[in-house]
């Protein structure tokens, strides 16, 4: 908390004790009016509507608790109760700022924003300290979509403040981001660097930007200094993940994904990367407990489910990894080489009836996977399914010339068979007339 912040809260606290305690001190305009604004931006409106009530005693006469009236008014949407407020106020200090904002406010949440920023660059012109309203231009601009102007008044905004806040570099970054102004981002970022060198987020934002122009080495030295700056900071970690994994530096990238792990914020992905390279790796106990950990996190993600019952079917573990594949066929998120690797364990389970029956499914949802028709005319020979088998290698033909030596290829050992290659036979003769 800094030196500000804690004037204000030993001050909103004092207050607090002497109406508990049922005193009734006396406060000055400026004290009262920090403490008012401190319940308005906690959101405390009935503490704000207490002490409006206490200051329009003490000082009558004063025209800024009036306007907190309407600012009340507004962050509670009775916005017909602020414009009555407003043209109660006409004419005694049209040029006040916080009423130029306070009219600004009103202007924006009935859908004027053209009017609404024109008062407030008049207010911008007037204020004594004017970051208040740089941050409600940038608002109005951001809420119309108006990046690229935003971006400009953000750039104001960050010049005025003494330390750059998170905020305010994630709005720019944001802005930017929008309008496809990625030098432009890399030149203000690197600048901003400059003035805080040791501001890991700037880092962070700086890669990002290096990233939108594929340039990951660039972009991996600025994640390199964001985690230097910041030993804590997840998400650079996990950015450095991405690029060595891209990269096939496999090692680094396991490094880099486990160091971005992060307690307060869990993430299933960055598990399931972890499991995926322990995977590659040939480390099936190491991928098979990160999928776990994966799920437990966020057991909604389809991804992790199928790679598990990879993991599980490389290990043998073919009933448990049968329990997934069924759980993705529910949602029906799988491709059609993940209806293989199902098949492969419904057979090594001998339940070939339903290997037949999830075969047959696919081929009417992946029509032109000349593969799976293959798989299911061996399985269908398999079980003396004969006129079916005939049927669909007929139709793999039409689609692949060479369809009949590929099933060769897949069930070789049907070649020895007499009845099954006379039907082979008769489909290439039928083919060729």
């Amino acid at each position: 908390m800094g030196s500000e912040d804690r004037e204000v809260y030993s001050l909103v606290q004092g207050y607090e004790n002497a109406l508990h305690a049922g005193r009734q001190p006396y406060y000055d305009v400026e004290d009262l009016e920090t403490i008012v604004n401190f319940y308005l931006d906690t959101g405390s409106y009935k503490e704000v509507t207490e002490a409006i009530k206490r200051a329009s005693s003490m000082h009558p006469n004063s025209l800024v608790f009036k306007i907190k009236e309407v600012q009340l008014c507004i962050a509670q949407n009775d916005f017909a109760l602020a414009q009555a407020k407003l043209h109660r106020l006409e004419g005694l200090a049209d040029q006040h700022t916080e009423l130029l904002i306070a009219r600004a406010m009103l202007l924006m949440h009935q859908g004027n924003t053209t009017r609404a920023l024109k008062l407030l660059d008049e207010a911008l012109g007037k204020a004594e300290d004017p970051v208040e309203v740089l941050q409600q231009i940038v608002d109005a601009h951001m809420g119309q979509g108006d990046y690229h102007h935003a971006a400009l008044s953000l750039e104001r905004l960050i010049e005025l403040e003494d330390d750059i806040d998170d905020s305010s570099i994630y709005q720019l970054a944001l802005c930017l981001d929008f309008t496809h102004e990625y030098d432009k981002g890399l030149t203000l970022f690197s600048k901003l660097i400059e003035k805080e060198p040791y501001n890991a987020l700037l880092w962070y934002q700086k890669g990002a930007f290096y990233l939108r122009k594929s340039l990951e080495n660039e972009a991996l030295e600025s994640f390199d200094w964001a985690t230097m700056a910041d030993e804590t900071f997840h998400a650079a970690y996990f950015e450095k993940g991405r690029i060595h994994e891209r990269q096939d530096r496999l090692i680094e990238a396991l490094t880099a994904y486990k160091e971005s792990i992060s307690v307060d914020v869990p993430s299933g992905y960055v598990h399931f990367r972890i499991g995926m390279i322990e995977q590659e790796l040939g480390s099936l106990n190491e991928a098979l407990r990160a999928f776990n950990t994966a799920i437990e996190i966020e057991p909604d993600m389809d991804d992790v489910f199928l790679e598990r019952a990879n993991v599980l079917a490389e290990m043998k573990r073919y009933q448990e990894a049968i329990q997934d594949y069924k759980k993705v066929w529910i949602e029906e998120a799988y491709s059609a080489d993940d209806v293989i690797d199902y098949v492969e364990c419904l057979v090594e389970t001998e339940d070939l009836d339903n290997a037949i029956s999830v075969l047959q499914n696919a081929v009417h949802r992946f029509e032109e996977s000349v593969q799976l028709k293959l798989v299911l005319a061996g399985y269908l020979f398999a079980t003396t399914g004969y006129e079916e088998a005939a049927h669909i290698l007929e139709e793999a033909l039409i689609m692949e010339t060479t369809a009949l030596e590929l099933f060769g290829q897949y069930f070789p050992e049907f070649l020895k068979v007499k009845e099954i290659t006379d039907i082979l036979a008769e489909i290439q003769k039928g083919s060729n007339d």
